[in-house]
């Protein structure tokens, strides 16, 4: 007789599935299900990957599926081929794709529904005169009466309901009265759940109309659409990209059809989202790792049901299971935060959704002002579809950008703290004016370190080669690499000196804006300020009701964010976008100073940038100034031909970890080597990084350049090797060799 066998995906880092045997008193579960499975002593959650029939060798053992957990795949056949991409592309297993993919409370199976207790009367007591006599009997339990009048208060129906906390809290009675009349059998209560997710009751209004450069742009897109899969929608900050994809949206869903939205960063849901609510109502959906996992598990089952036609989420909105989707909106689709890092898999939710397109049969439109020189190249190539809105929304004119050389300004002493007297004096006539100011530097805390006015020692991180960063409000120094906390020390305990700060961040701009503007209201925006669940709301929301005056910020203020009144941006230290040791330094400091820059003058007159570096003479910030992103391109493309690096080559970054630094070095030369022998000179030396220890663990890098043209799929199977040669080596025990594809 043959075995029943199921290939299992478990949540873990393990290169393989497991097969497992299913009992003959259990049917035989579907592809994508859920089971429970035994795993050494513990039980397991995982997904039914294939099915198969066999008869296993006597000496094979094979452990038997205890339950399967869904009636229905939790898991479609798409996603399930979106995984093995994933896998396959990225170099990593197919469980840490699940692990990513699926909310915890799925891989758990720990969801649990959230109830509401409500209230009714008693079936007996049906009748206004039945009602009186209750009350009449209750006229001696002062208590019971007051609870009962008030339900009947609350409820102004025989038969209506009344949710639990408010009646108690209306009453003022404590809950063991209620359990009194639940018991005399006068009021009945029922546990009902409810939905987690937030419904939309604002004003609804339609689709605004489009000017003629955006129906042309629409036009276009459509026209793209009949040869591509795939279309670039190329238009300055301002031009009105979102009605465009408002009226996208609109023909998909007259269609029936499912809609994915795709930012980059959480903070852009905000504003967008109620956009987009205002116009579809609670046919939108929103998605980011800031729900919680009851959340998460309930939005996922809403996309796998019949709800959720627009979906507005970060890169994990990927793992969703759509089952009719066919628009896939990638906004600011040249943001690096698109490009997940740890842990994996460290994919790039862009790619991923054009290949998701393939699958579902739908169309990509990437939208941004600044596109990533890959995806330039691609659509200058005929590869993508291209789109350009090279005009504001209204005719209004691009900002203005007026760079201020701090060299200079320090050489003349006219400065106030980190700020410049002309800034100054720009930010003092905006503010006068009503108008308000958002301040750009794009580190948090007060200071990036602290030194010693002695010794100069600078206090590390015990885990890490870095330095801490010093938060003054809280008075701490924090690892921003691996979260170590520390209180500051009075004094150097080398030899007791004092410390002073070095740098400064987002806290310390604050300190020196409340100084200079003490009329002013402040606001900042970062991590530390953002930590809970609706603060990034709750200060967008104070900006634009233009309760805050200057709104200092990290990146988070760069981007997708809409406010009428702004009409002067800041950006206080460019060079640090600028000295990067990435290959892509300057191309980013390139779109996010042109996307900060975007934050000036969207209504009314033109708006002001004003830019404080050492460097004014920077290329970059020529192209910056006559916003000619066509020649900062065509310089970078020069560049990336010369020395090998994409969109002509593919770079594989491997990382090696581990706690003891010989091993290290081991495992690091001897995987060089062997790369060298089949690669040549497409492998690097090896390189130190500039956080050369984390985590009590020492780093080295290893990058492979792979010619675009190359296959790919041989060379990482060629790596694949490599990398398990090395990692069975005795010298090189405990290696961690972690691959980057697409760095």
């Amino acid at each position: 007789m043959k075995d029943r066998l199921v290939d299992i995906i478990l949540p873990l880092a393990i290169a393989d599935v497991y097969t497992y045997r299913v009992p003959e008193d259990i049917p035989y579960p579907q592809i994508g299900v859920r089971v429970l499975v035994p795993l050494g002593k513990k039980q397991i959650t995982g997904v039914v990957y294939r099915s198969h029939e066999g008869q296993l060798p006597n000496h094979v053992k094979v452990r038997d599926i205890s339950q399967i957990l869904d009636t229905t795949p939790v898991v479609t056949t798409l996603q399930l081929r979106l995984w093995e991409w994933l896998s396959s592309y990225y170099m990593c297993t197919l469980g840490e794709v699940l692990s990513a993919a699926l909310p915890a409370g799925i891989i758990d199976d720990d969801y649990t529904a959230l109830t509401v207790h409500y209230l009714h009367l008693h079936p007996s007591i049906q009748s206004e005169q039945a009602l009186q006599d209750v009350l009449q009997q209750l006229h001696r339990a002062k208590a019971q009466e007051k609870l009962l009048r008030t339900f009947v208060q609350l409820a102004q129906r025989l038969d209506a309901q009344v949710e639990r906390r408010v009646l108690l809290e209306s009453s003022g009675v404590s809950g063991t009265v209620l359990r009194i009349l639940i018991d005399k059998q006068i009021l009945c209560e029922e546990e009902r759940p409810i939905s987690r997710l937030r419904q939309y009751d604002g004003a609804r209004c339609a689709a605004h109309d489009l000017d003629e450069q955006q129906q042309q742009a629409l036009a276009a897109i459509h026209q793209s659409w009949e040869s591509k899969t795939v279309t670039l929608l190329h238009g300055v900050t301002s031009s009105g990209k979102t009605e465009v994809y408002i009226h996208l949206i609109e023909e998909a869903l007259k269609k029936g059809e499912q809609v994915l939205y795709l930012v980059p960063e959480i903070a852009l849901t905000t504003q967008l989202t109620d956009r987009l609510r205002s116009v579809f109502g609670n046919q939108v959906l929103v998605y980011h790792s800031r729900f919680s996992s009851s959340e998460r598990v309930e939005i996922y089952h809403e996309v796998r049901g019949a709800g959720g036609k627009v979906i507005i989420g970060a890169r994990s909105a990927i793992f969703l299971p759509f089952h009719d989707l066919r628009l896939i909106i990638v906004d600011e689709e040249h943001e690096p935060s698109y490009k997940q890092q740890d842990p994996a898999p460290r994919y790039h939710g862009r790619s991923a959704a054009i290949m998701m397109a393939q699958w579902y049969d739908a169309k990509v439109l990437l939208g941004t002002a600044t596109p990533a020189i890959e995806t330039y190249y691609n659509a200058m190539c005929g590869k993508y579809g291209y789109v350009h809105m090279s005009q504001r929304f209204k005719g209004l004119e691009l900002p203005h950008i007026t760079m201020i050389d701090l060299q200079r300004q320090y050489h003349r002493k006219e400065m106030y703290g980190h700020f410049s007297d002309p800034l100054v004096f720009r930010m003092r006539e905006e503010i006068a004016k009503g108008k308000q100011v958002i301040l750009f530097q794009n580190r948090r805390g007060y200071a990036p370190f602290i030194q010693c006015t002695h010794c100069g020692e600078v206090p590390k991180c015990p885990n890490c080669d870095v330095s801490m960063t010093y938060h003054k409000n809280t008075q701490i120094l924090v690892c921003h690499c691996c979260g170590h906390a520390m209180h500051v020390p009075p004094v150097c305990p080398k030899c007791h000196a004092s410390y002073r700060t070095h740098g400064f961040g987002t806290e310390r701009l604050e300190e020196e804006i409340q100084e200079l503007f003490p009329m002013a209201r402040v606001a900042r925006m970062d991590l530390d300020t953002t930590r809970k669940k609706d603060t990034y709301q709750q200060i967008i929301n104070q900006f634009a009701a233009h309760e805050v005056d200057i709104l200092i910020g990290t990146q988070m203020v760069t981007k997708g964010l809409h406010f009428d009144d702004v009409s002067l941006v800041a950006v206080l230290q460019a060079d640090t976008l600028l000295n990067q040791p990435d290959f892509r330094s300057y191309e980013h400091a390139f779109h996010m100073l042109e996307q900060v820059s975007g934050r000036a003058g969207r209504t009314g007159r033109q708006g002001e940038v004003m830019i404080q570096t050492f460097d004014p003479e920077n290329p970059v910030f020529t192209y910056l100034k006559a916003h000619d992103y066509q020649g900062f391109y065509a310089q970078q493309l020069d560049e990336r031909k010369l020395f090998s690096y994409p969109p002509y080559y593919r770079i594989i970054c491997l990382t090696l970890r581990h706690r003891d630094l010989g091993r290290l070095e081991a495992a690091s030369q001897l995987l060089q080597q062997r790369m060298k022998q089949s690669f040549g000179n497409r492998v690097s030396g090896i390189i130190l990084p500039s956080v050369a220890r984390a985590n009590n663990q020492h780093i080295r890098q290893i990058r492979l350049r792979i010619e675009s043209t190359a296959n790919i799929s041989r060379a990482k199977m060629l790596l694949q090797s490599h990398m398990d040669y090395v990692q069975q080596q005795p010298a090189c025990k405990g290696t961690t060799i972690v691959p980057d594809v697409d760095v």
